[in-house]
This record gives C-alpha cells, structure tokens and sequence, in this order.
C-alpha cells in the first residue's frame, strides 16, 4: 500500500523539489495543496487543489478530504494560521510547527526576544514600536550610519529595509511611521557588518539533523544591489563557505540546539519540521538574523540535490520520531539554485505576462515556480518563475551547469549571474 502524503506550499520550485521526491521513491500516493497552479507538480499528484492559503479552513477541508498518511508544509503563512493545530486534532500528523511557535518567523519582535533570552550577544541593539513618535526618530539617529528597519509581520511585498542614514534619513523615518501605520508594529536595527551565512536544521523535537551552511543570494542584481527579494539563489559549498571558520559553523548549530531546548522548555516537545536559521558572519563575531519556520526557498532544493538519502525518507523521520536514527544524510560536493524572474523585477510590471521558452532546458534540473500557463506558451508572473539547480565537484562545475542551462531560455528574463563568485 502507498503512503498517502499531501504537500501544501506555494506554486515554487520548492514544492516542485518535493514532489519529484516521493514520485521518485514510486510508493508515495500524492496530494498537493498550492497556491497557484504549477503544472509539472500536478503532473506528479494524485489529487490536486488551488486554493489561497490564507483560506485556512478551505485547506483543512481540503487535507480531511484526502486524508493523508501525514502532511508536508512548505509555505510560511499557512503555518502561522494554524494548519499544524487543526491537524493535530485530527491526528494527521503535519509536518510544521504549532501556530504558538510559528511565531519564531511570524514575529520578528517576539523572535528577538526569544534569542535576547539565549544569549544578549546574538542580537544588535533594537527597539520595537507600536506607534510613531519622536522616540523612533531618536533610536534610528543613535544607531550610526546605517539602519535596519523591519515589519514585525511575515507580510506580502519589502519586510526589511536597509537605510544609509547620510542619504536616507528621510525615508527610513517615512517608511518607519508607513509600517507602523500598516503593520502595527516595527522592529528597528542597529547594523552589524557581516556576510550572511544559514543552516537548515531538520528535527521531530528531540534530534537535529544539521545541513551544511548554505550562502542566500536576496538582492536582485550582481554585486548584491539592488531591493531584497525572496531569494534570487543558493550556492551550497560543503563543510563551510570561505569566508568562515569550522568554529562558526559549529557555533550555528550550537544556536539552533539551544532554540530546540527553548522550544521544549517554554512550549512544545514535539516542534517537527526545520529551524532553517540565518546569521551574519564577521571574522569570529555571529549575529542571529532570523530563523524561519519552514523548507527554505531555493535552498531547499540545494539541499535535497545533496541529500544520499530521500527527501521522503527524512520527512518519514521526522514524523516518527527517528531523526537520531537518519545517520550522515549528505554527501560531499557544491550545490548552486539560480530563479529567473521577469527581466526589470520587482521594479517594473513591463515583462509580466511575456512568453517565454524553456524547452531546451534539462528537466532533471529544472524546478518550476510561479508562472501562468493558461492559452498555451508559460508566461512570466511577478514573481519568481523557475529555477535551475544542480551539483557538481566545485563551484565551477556547478556554475557551469546552471548557467549553461540558463542560456537555453528565450524571452525577457533576469537572473543573478554571480552567484558563486561573491561571497
């Protein structure tokens, strides 16, 4: 008999990841929950929904339909409305944390909080406010040059802000009293120079399974300029990046252990899923960035493009209770995940809805996002259409596979073209 399994996320090459997984161990039955259509997911799926994920009670009526075996979740927000606290009444284990703990990526002013109670070392100075007065305007001018500026809420559109008062003071004083005025709250930063660096950490409540450290690419263009933008790519290159020490990455699991014990001490023993943390790196000082709640995306498939076990495998782990028992889940090698988005994302709407030609690409390395494939020919949203992904011995090998693969495509795309290179 099948292992029924429904994936619930966003139409990304995430879920895309996942999906090629349990087909490829051949005794998954498949259901998949997502917010857009993603036909080469549907393709794999035995039973296939779109709903908006903000709908929670639709997808929990969707999950009892079909009535899994156990539930995969990839996408943050439909965690943070509670699907893992639903299910657990159903007793369909769900593999996501309880709404209580989603707060960890859902509210940057209670996760600071929570990490401030770890170790005060591991945050920057910072505020948080719930209306604008002259006392935001003084914080923000006592943090030196530069500023960070976040959302407290995972919400649509930028969330975090980095401000170089010499020039931008007067828009991070704006955006700071328009935050507030939209979200209800703001977090404000001093900022810590550093290189960013994150571990995805696999766990059923009691055991981590660590992956190696991983290097997000968020701006938009080359160089690292540019807005923030979900992630444009992931280059993963083993033991630890160059610009970091065994000690450091050591010291990032040592984090996640001590949030885990936080976790089971405050909340929850039986927190399943990922504490997927990010930090900033500089010489032997780390600050805590943030930790999300959910399967990273692109790195995601980073990951299980390294994995020597499957992805299903893990998830089953995870559900039982057995993630001490997974043993080395890695092998060795260098992973890089490249996403196209519409050539002059996210500051112009002019190539959305252009048609584009990914035929000639390697579908063994090809993960679709968010595109429309409505009348026809795939056409770009505004969002995040595909990724490539793939492994090799170094970096150049890989570079040379996704790009190689990258210029392939025909119409009006944009994608990183140094990722590998800068670190």
């Amino acid at each position: 008999m099948k292992t029924k399994v429904t994936i619930v996320g966003g139409a990304t090459g995430r879920e895309h990841a996942f999906a090629k997984q349990f087909a490829q161990q051949g005794n998954h039955e498949i259901t998949s929950i997502l917010w857009a259509d993603n036909p080469f997911v549907r393709d794999l799926s035995t039973n296939y929904s779109v709903i908006n994920l903000d709908d929670i009670v639709a997808v929990h009526a969707e999950v009892l339909r079909t009535r899994p075996d156990y539930v995969v979740v990839g996408q943050g927000e439909v965690t943070q409305r509670g699907i893992r606290d639903l299910l657990d009444k159903d007793g369909i284990p769900c593999i996501a944390p309880t709404q209580e703990m989603a707060r960890i990526e859902g509210s940057k002013s209670f996760f600071r909080g929570v990490v401030e109670s770890l170790d005060p070392n591991l945050v920057p100075r910072y505020e948080v406010f719930t209306e604008y007065t002259t006392r935001v305007d003084d914080f923000i001018a006592s943090l030196g040059d530069k500023v960070v500026i976040k959302k407290d809420s995972t919400v649509s559109g930028p969330r975090v802000r980095i401000y170089d008062l010499a020039n931008g003071l007067e828009e991070a004083l704006k955006d700071a009293k328009d935050w507030i005025q939209q979200d209800g709250k703001i977090v404000v930063e001093e900022f810590f120079e550093g290189k960013e660096v994150a571990i995805m950490s696999f766990t059923d409540g009691r055991y981590l399974v660590h992956s190696p450290p991983f290097r997000n690419h968020k701006r938009i263009y080359d160089g690292d300029e540019g807005e923030n933008t979900s992630g444009m790519g992931t280059l993963t290159t083993g033991e630890y990046l160059p610009f970091m020490t065994k000690q450091i990455n050591l010291r990032m699991q040592g984090i996640t252990e001590q949030l885990l014990g936080w976790i089971r001490s405050n909340h929850e023993s039986n927190y399943r899923g990922s504490l997927y943390g990010e930090f900033l790196v500089n010489g032997n000082e780390i600050k805590v960035i943030e930790y999300n709640c959910r399967f990273g995306n692109p790195s995601s498939m980073n990951l299980i493009a390294l994995m020597k076990q499957n992805f299903a495998d893990v998830c089953e782990a995870i559900i039982n209770g057995s993630v001490s028992q997974l043993g080395e889940i890695w092998r060795e090698g260098h992973s890089l995940s490249a996403y196209v988005v519409p050539a002059g994302y996210p500051y112009t709407k002019e190539n959305v809805g252009a048609e584009i030609d990914f035929s000639k690409v390697d579908p063994n390395l090809f993960f679709c996002g968010n595109m429309n494939f409505k009348d026809g020919a795939p056409k770009l949203k505004r969002s995040r259409g595909f990724a490539i992904c793939a492994v090799g011995n170094s970096i150049d090998e890989v570079r040379g596979k996704v790009y190689g693969e990258l210029e392939k495509v025909e119409g009006p795309i944009h994608y990183r073209k140094d990722m590998g290179l800068i670190f």
